[in-house]
C-alpha cells in the first residue's frame, strides 16, 4: 500500500509540472496570437478590412511589367499605425482622412521598385493630398486625372487614390512609367480633378496651382475647408480661395469673420458693387482682399487684378 500511496503521489507530481507547462505554453501563444493581430503592418484583425486589404493587394497581382517579383509580402498601414511608416508626415495624411496604405517593394532585373499606394475617404481628399505634395513647376505626365514625374520617382492621382511609385537601378524609370500604367487601369473609377475646379476661371490661371485645404486656407482656420488657386497676369500673381461652408448662414459667419480680421489688423469696408456680402480689405502683411458670399460659398481674392471685381462675379455666377 505504501508503494502505491508513493507512486500516485509522484503521478500527481508529473501531472502538475506538465499542466503548468501546458498554462504557460498556451498563454504564451495566446500573447504571440493578439500581438501579431495588433501588429502595424497587418491592418484591422477584423473580416472587414481584411478584405479591403485584399483588394489592395490585388492591385499588384501577377503579370507584373517586366517580371517584376515582390520582395516580400505586402504591408499594410492605418492611420493608427501610419506614423510607424512615415513619422512625421503622417498628420497631413490624416488631416485628409487617410484610410489604408499598401506598400511593397519589386525587383525587376536590376531595377528596384517600391509601390505605395494611399486609399484616401473621397476623391477630394484624394486630390488634397495630393496637391499638398506637388508643385506647379514639376514635370507632369499624362496618368489617372493628374501626375508628375522626376528621375526615380511617378506620382499620381486617380478616384480616392494618391499612388506614389520610386525606383533605382537599370531600366528604373521605364518600369515605373509601366507600373504606373498598370495601376491606374486596375484602379479604374474617376480620372478627372474635383468638379469645382472645373466651375473656376481658366484664363490666366497657374497650370496644376489647385490646392483643396482643409486647414488655414490664407491662414485662416475658419476658411477651411477651400479650394485655393493662383491666378497671374504679368508679373502680378493672385489667389482665388472658394471656401466651401455647409450653410449660407455658416458662409456669411465665415465672411463676417474675414471682415473681422481684416479690421483688427488693418481696414475694412463693405462693397455692395461686388455682390452678396461684399467688401474691400488690406493690411500691411497680407496685402488687399476683396471678398463676397454665394450661397454656402464665400469667395475671396488676395491681391487682385484690376479686373478682379469681374472675377469674383465670374465664379459665383458659375457656382451652383
Amino acid at each position: 500500500m505504501f508503494r502505491s500511496a508513493e507512486i500516485r503521489g509522484i503521478r500527481m507530481k508529473l501531472w502538475t509540472r506538465w499542466s503548468a507547462g501546458l498554462i504557460c505554453a498556451t498563454l504564451a501563444l495566446a500573447t504571440v496570437q493578439v500581438q501579431s493581430s495588433a501588429s502595424p503592418n497587418s491592418g484591422s484583425p477584423t473580416g472587414a478590412l481584411d478584405t479591403r486589404e485584399k483588394q489592395l493587394a490585388n492591385l499588384l497581382r501577377e503579370p507584373l511589367p517586366g517580371h517584376a517579383r515582390a520582395q516580400a509580402s505586402p504591408s499594410f498601414y492605418n492611420p493608427e499605425s501610419l506614423y510607424q511608416y512615415i513619422d512625421g508626415g503622417a498628420d497631413i495624411y490624416l488631416l485628409y482622412d487617410f484610410k489604408n496604405l499598401l506598400h511593397q517593394d519589386f525587383k525587376s532585373g536590376a531595377a528596384e521598385l517600391t509601390v505605395d499606394v494611399y486609399e484616401m475617404d473621397g476623391t477630394e481628399d484624394a486630390f488634397g493630398i495630393y496637391g499638398a505634395e506637388r508643385s506647379p513647376g514639376y514635370r507632369f505626365v499624362s496618368i489617372g486625372a493628374e501626375g508628375y514625374r522626376d528621375k526615380g520617382v511617378v506620382n499620381f492621382l486617380q478616384d480616392h487614390y494618391y499612388v506614389k511609385l520610386s525606383g533605382s537601378g537599370a531600366n528604373a524609370d521605364g518600369l515605373l512609367d509601366q507600373f504606373a500604367q498598370l495601376l491606374s487601369g486596375r484602379i479604374g473609377g474617376t480620372r478627372t480633378l474635383p468638379a469645382l475646379l472645373g466651375k473656376l476661371p481658366r484664363e490666366h490661371r497657374v497650370l496644376h496651382s489647385e490646392q483643396y485645404m482643409r486647414k488655414d486656407p490664407l491662414g485662416h482656420a475658419f476658411l477651411a475647408p477651400a479650394y485655393v488657386v493662383a491666378y497671374a497676369q504679368g508679373k502680378q500673381e493672385s489667389k482665388l480661395v472658394v471656401s466651401v461652408a455647409n450653410n449660407a448662414q455658416e458662409a456669411k459667419s465665415r465672411s463676417e469673420q474675414l471682415a473681422k480680421h481684416f479690421r483688427e489688423s488693418g481696414e475694412c469696408a463693405s462693397a455692395p458693387e461686388l455682390g452678396e456680402g461684399g467688401i474691400r480689405a488690406r493690411n500691411n502683411y497680407e496685402g488687399r482682399l476683396i471678398a463676397r458670399t454665394r450661397g454656402r460659398y464665400v469667395i475671396a481674392l488676395l491681391n487682385p487684378p484690376a479686373n478682379g471685381g469681374e472675377i469674383l462675379k465670374a465664379v459665383a455666377q458659375n457656382l451652383p
